[in-house]
């Protein structure tokens, strides 16, 4: 195991959707919530571009049955009733201003659950993000699909951050990781992992990295059983949980 990558992940997140191939399937793969889930309140919307604002809202009104509910600036909730949820499309890469609005965040609504929308994979300001209490941490790299089901996890009391930041940062806490060639899959089957958190098929993966579509196949199927997943949905979210819910 001399090749190992390091992973957190979580056995409880398996409230997911069915086999996620992108390229080969075209079924829905289930992102309206199902009949149990939760109705009442809404989630907030800060963005203070009103076009990303509004496309924010339209995406994650047709994968929730809560209202979305938007807003310019983190201080405009003061005058509102709490939501169950808010997502902050961060547009700062100052981390002293990202800091602050974190802060104002966890003093406005203490006990929401808050998720940073991240333009950049900055592993410093998601440590702070983690450290002021956000709870989701998700850089719009990700597939559509597969950040969905970050949020739903986090709404579930579930936490997120990007693998690339837990590498770095050592997990949520902050704390020192382990050696990168101590975990549980190879240097190989992380960039499948990540082409696949991308949506990309076996096909596309295959001509990315310069291998038999065949091969990836062998991957997708090991690491499926090393993170415990059922499906490629499932080992995009396992491989993106840092913690699991108190």
């Amino acid at each position: 195991m001399g090749d190992n990558i390091g992973l957190n992940k979580v056995d409880g997140a398996r409230a997911l959707t069915e086999l996620w191939e992108p390229a080969e399937r075209s079924e829905d793969i289930g992102l309206h919530a199902s009949s149990e889930a939760v109705t009442d309140g809404f989630i907030a919307v800060i963005e203070s571009r009103t076009f990303i604002r509004e496309c924010i809202r339209r995406s994650m009104q047709s994968a929730f049955p809560l209202h979305v509910q938007t807003f310019s600036e983190a201080v405009e909730l003061q005058r509102s009733q709490l939501p169950n949820l808010i997502l902050i499309s961060e547009i700062e890469d100052n981390r002293d201003s990202a800091a602050n609005v974190f802060k104002l965040l966890s003093q406005i609504a203490p006990r929401i659950p808050v998720i940073v929308l991240a333009y950049n994979n900055d592993a410093e300001i998601a440590k702070a993000a983690i450290g002021h209490g956000v709870k989701g941490y998700i850089p719009v790299t990700l597939g559509f699909d597969i950040a969905i089901e970050a949020v739903r996890f986090v709404l579930a009391g579930g936490t997120y951050a990007p693998m690339d930041c837990l590498l770095a940062t050592g997990g949520p806490g902050g704390t020192p990781s382990e050696s990168p060639t101590s975990g549980l899959v190879t240097a190989r089957e992380l960039a499948v992992i990540r082409a696949i958190q991308k949506g990309k098929s076996n096909k596309v993966i295959a001509y990315d990295l310069n291998m038999c579509e065949s091969t990836v196949k062998v991957h997708v199927r090991r690491i499926m059983k090393k993170l415990k997943a059922r499906n490629r949905t499932e080992v995009a979210i396992n491989a993106l949980v840092a913690a699991s819910p108190l």
